[in-house]
């Protein structure tokens, strides 16, 4: 029995061999590839910077308009465009494309136009006083020159007289003589002594005559300085008046409230018949400048020392199916805003079809090229615990450096100066570096070529 059991035992052992030699071998399993690695150096290179940043459209400007005086609503102006408007939609409202000085509305204000009538009346009042005076001058001028005339005619007559009382004085000496010698008688003396007298009497009324003449000449010149004096004074008044009429014809100017350029209404909040008052808290309309339009970007402030005036800039449009416009960095606020460190800067872009609309939203790019600097390929910087590190190829071993970076773009970035894990100090960056790429597929102390 023993023995059988043997041979039972053997020969079971001999049949599971057998069955076993029969079932697959397992699949061996493939060694995983080591991820390729390469070894580059920092090279100097300039990188193109691409600065891209949402934005806003702008009106250009926007004005809210007051009245300057107090007064009824007279009128609302017609809306230019009436094409398939009903008659009672057909005046200025939101929405409406505007010319400069175009008429809004217009305000009643009576107590002025009668005011201005007023003023106007002075102003020939005042026109009238001057001819007058002009008049009285000119007469006063003739009178000046009739009294010289009189002193000349006084002066030829005292002349006459002078010569009549020198010839009698001359035969009254002679017959004196002739008396005293007995050649003629006394009556004849006297007839001559009188006629002498009279010569004499007739100077003198001449020279008092040359003497009122003269004094006539001084009073009419007297008089014609006061009378040139009373043209000016009726000119000044006159310019008093044409100022009075100028400023009320300006408080009337300002009944007819105009649009200050070319744009749209975006604002009104008054009726025909509204009384409105001029304390500059209620405007009457808004108008908008929308050719051309200011596009408003805030800029982060690590790129804003990128950002210059004159700086070409690419806006894209979503609104209006991608579209996309370039335009130039007209202005920028130079200082940053506290609350969210941005820069805002400003493009204008040209809006003739008036397409672009405030409130529309836009992305902004622009691109700086950056001088050289020490860079690397992306590949080669990773990203630990949110710092950026590199690999440095020493003994053939990665020995991982943390790495301070400048700028970059989508294929380098620059780099300044990199810390060994076991360092406080940083070291420059030299170029003669060999740092492995990628730094995804790389680990600290990671064999390497």
């Amino acid at each position: 029995m023993r023995a059988n059991r043997a041979i039972a035992l053997g020969l079971s052992v001999v049949l599971s061999a057998a069955g076993c030699g029969k079932s697959s071998p397992p699949a061996a399993v493939a060694p995983t590839a080591a991820p390729a690695v390469t070894v580059v150096k920092p090279e100097k290179r300039p990188v193109t910077r691409a600065v891209e940043q949402p934005g806003s459209v702008h009106a250009f400007e926007e004005t809210v308009l007051y009245p300057k005086v107090p007064g009824y609503v007279r009128a609302l102006a017609a809306d230019p465009a009436k094409v398939a408007r009903p008659a009672h939609d057909r005046l200025i409202d939101i929405g409406s494309r505007v010319k400069a000085d175009q008429v809004l509305v217009e305000l009643a204000v009576p107590e002025m136009d009668e005011e201005l009538k007023q003023k106007d009346a002075l102003v020939r009042q005042a026109e009238a006083e001057v001819t007058q005076a002009k008049k009285a001058l000119a007469a006063s001028d003739a009178a000046v020159v009739a009294a010289k005339a009189f002193v000349t005619e006084t002066k030829a007559g005292l002349s006459r007289a002078v010569a009549l009382f020198e010839r009698w004085k001359s035969e009254s000496d002679r017959v004196n003589r002739l008396v005293t010698g007995g050649v003629i008688d006394t009556q004849t003396k006297d007839e001559t002594l009188n006629q002498f007298r009279a010569a004499e009497a007739t100077r003198a009324e001449a020279t008092a005559k040359v003497a009122s003449s003269e004094a006539a000449v001084a009073k009419a010149a007297a008089d014609r300085d006061k009378a040139a004096a009373d043209v000016v004074a009726a000119e000044a008044r006159l310019d008093v008046a044409k100022a009075g009429v100028r400023r009320v014809a300006a408080l009337v100017a300002y009944t007819r409230i105009k649009a200050p350029y070319d744009g749209v209404v975006t604002r009104r909040t008054v009726n025909t018949g509204d009384y409105v008052t001029a304390d500059g808290k209620h405007g009457l309309f808004a108008v908008a400048k929308l050719d051309p339009v200011r596009v408003v970007v805030n800029v982060p402030e690590g790129d804003a020392g990128l950002v210059e005036d004159g700086q070409s800039v690419r806006v894209a449009l979503p609104a209006t199916a991608g579209a996309t416009a370039v335009g130039k960095v007209v202005r920028t606020s130079w200082s940053l805003e506290p609350g969210s460190r941005t820069l805002r800067a400003e493009v204008d872009l040209p809006n003739p079809e008036g397409k672009l609309r405030p409130g529309m939203y836009v992305s902004a790019k622009l691109s700086v090229e950056l001088p050289p600097e020490w860079a690397v390929p992306v590949a080669a910087i990773g990203k630990i615990n949110d710092e950026p590190v590199m690999y440095l190829a020493e003994g053939g071993k990665a020995v991982r450096v943390v790495v301070q970076l400048h700028r970059g773009d989508a294929q380098f970035t620059q780099i300044l100066r990199y810390r060994r894990p076991s360092a406080t100090e940083w070291t420059a960056v030299t170029g003669e570096e060999k740092f492995v790429a990628p730094a995804s597929a790389v680990t600290d102390g990671q064999a390497v070529p």
